[in-house]
């Protein structure tokens, strides 16, 4: 999964919503991307009076959500669920340069042990940090070095805009606390499906299409509706204040955007952009 060196994109997961003369834009993003968007964002973020996000951003903050995922206990090792086949295929996929795999074992010099170094990568993690610590290593590994959201951040502060955050990130943590474990142990023992996903999802995520992205057959595992449609609610009620001002950049995931264009629709905005499908895939058009 290769992406070319010219790493500057257009950004098109962009909606303007207007409402009594007020006008604001939302912004699908994405956490992890192999492609900056830094033109567009500084387009949109120029004139705008605030920055909306779905929760802290800064270094001291992720730092909680690591220390969150540590396991105060000892505990069952999530690859001990896998099986060795499992195991096997995720470790080439995140060290591709290892093709025996016997040379996926490492000696612990102290316990005189072989070891799998993504095995010992995420040893003491709770299921959904070593789930996204996983995914981060592989994505990394194929040329995802951007982040949207991050991004749009540092640009914003780099403006010296006004921003908010529209959960606290205990919020957030509870938020992975509550991922379903049998949805993480599913994801990884398709890693053989990942880089299908992750290029369709790119495909799908330059061109605007939420559809597409509806579409994807490998399910994240956050991106589930007991999840995404409470914190639709929550973010909808919390950037309502930033909306009637106006001129208000609101920065979600992509998967939010369908919910909360049906809650922004039912109170009377107007959205302008690329289509948005329903919650369950229908399609809508955005432009009304």
């Amino acid at each position: 999964m290769f992406f070319k060196k010219s790493a500057e994109k257009e950004l098109k997961m962009i909606w303007e919503i207007r409402k009594n003369g007020k006008t604001s834009h939302l912004v699908g993003t994405a956490h992890f991307f192999p492609y900056s968007f830094n033109r567009s964002f500084r387009k949109y973020l120029e004139n705008a009076r605030t920055v909306l996000f779905e929760g802290p951003l800064d270094d001291a903050n992720m730092a909680k959500v690591v220390q969150a995922g540590i396991e105060d206990r000892q505990s069952t090792h999530l690859f001990d669920e896998l099986g060795k086949a499992a195991v096997n295929r995720i470790t080439r996929a995140l060290m591709p340069a290892c093709r025996d795999p016997n040379s996926f074992f490492i000696m612990n010099l102290h316990t005189l042990e072989l070891e799998n170094p993504v095995y010992d990568m995420i040893k003491g993690m709770k299921p959904w940090l070593a789930f996204f610590s996983i995914w981060h290593q592989y994505l990394q590994k194929n040329g995802w070095k951007y982040s949207v959201d991050l991004e749009a951040y540092t640009i914003a502060k780099e403006l010296s805009k006004e921003i908010v955050f529209m959960e606290t990130i205990e919020e957030q943590i509870r938020v992975l606390e509550g991922l379903a474990h049998e949805r993480i142990i599913e994801f990884l023992k398709n890693v053989d499906h990942w880089s299908d996903l992750s290029r369709e999802y790119v495909r799908g995520y330059l061109s605007g299409d939420l559809a597409r992205l509806q579409s994807l057959r490998l399910r994240f595992p956050s991106r589930h509706h007991s999840v995404i449609n409470h914190r639709d609610a929550v973010f909808y009620d919390r950037m309502q204040a930033y909306l009637n001002r106006g001129n208000a950049v609101v920065c979600v995931g992509a998967p939010h955007v369908p919910g909360m264009s049906e809650l922004l629709l039912k109170e009377g905005y107007r959205i302008y952009g690329p289509e948005i499908p329903k919650r369950h895939g229908s399609p809508r058009s955005a432009g009304r």
